[in-house]
């Protein structure tokens, strides 16, 4: 699906949510005249960044267990604000595994053609069936992660894995970046033979705690570094589906909110 891009993380805390969710905001909040989808494909419910109550999978499962979900009805119940529509994870999460990899190819399918761009948080567990579904059929899938050596032996202890499902990610996001962190970004892409090219960070913004306490993005408090480490991955999407890029502007002119 050349509209699909998918945010999987290489453990359960690294960002994935939040960075998955900014993206998609920022590109909705730049871009007003296309449909941007948020949706999380995970065991999770995953909606902590947003203060509405949204739809869920679960509300769907009729529709796809029978293949008759109308692409026109799912625009309208998951429209959140203005352009961004937003489908949270399961909120029963015992229910997991009745959800396999061809529930999420129908559903990413079937609603396709309604969105010009669809972000998919697929959380960290590749055992998941809708996250194996929605990082097997995307156009691009970003690995996140931080400078922890845990998380950088996890990257290398699942890479078989990984290469056994086929998932082969096209970039490399270290999130809750650190200037002064022993493993710098040049460590980091030699160690685990990254391409460089391919390689993106989020530099820590310092406002995880209240981002979660008042459920909004870390977009929401309008640091230029965040937006800009944003901004440059949300280009990397755009470039990719051949939309207009986001033009940078200093003092925090760039963010348009949607409230």
């Amino acid at each position: 699906m050349n509209n699909l891009f998918s945010f999987h993380g290489i453990d359960h805390k690294v960002g994935v949510t939040m960075t998955a969710q900014s993206v998609a905001e920022l590109i909705a909040s730049q871009n007003s005249n296309i449909k941007v989808l948020f949706i999380s494909l995970n065991g999770r419910k995953n909606c902590e960044f947003v203060k509405e109550e949204v739809k869920t999978i679960d509300e769907f499962k009729l529709q796809l267990d029978s293949q008759m979900l109308i692409s026109k009805d799912f625009v309208r119940d998951c429209r959140h604000k203005k352009n961004l529509h937003i489908l949270a994870g399961l909120s029963n999460e015992l229910e997991e595994r009745y959800y396999f990899p061809d529930a999420a190819k129908y559903l990413l399918e079937s609603v396709s053609g309604s969105f010009e761009i669809i972000i998919a948080d697929t959380g960290s567990d590749l055992n998941n069936g809708l996250a194996l579904g929605g990082l097997s059929i995307a156009a691009k899938k970003y690995l996140i992660l931080t400078q922890l050596e845990s998380n950088l032996f996890r990257y290398e202890e699942m890479l078989p894995w990984f290469e056994k499902a086929l998932v082969k990610f096209d970039g490399f996001i270290i999130n809750k970046f650190c200037e002064e962190d022993p493993h710098t970004l040049k460590y980091i892409v030699e160690r685990l033979c990254i391409n460089k090219e391919k390689s993106f960070k989020i530099q820590a913004a310092g406002y995880d705690r209240q981002a979660e306490l008042e459920h909004k993005t870390l977009m929401e408090f309008k640091t230029d570094s965040y937006l800009e480490d944003i901004a440059t991955i949300a280009n990397n999407v755009l470039k990719a589906s051949g939309l207009p890029q986001i033009q940078l502007q200093r003092k925090n002119k760039l963010w348009r909110n949607f409230i």
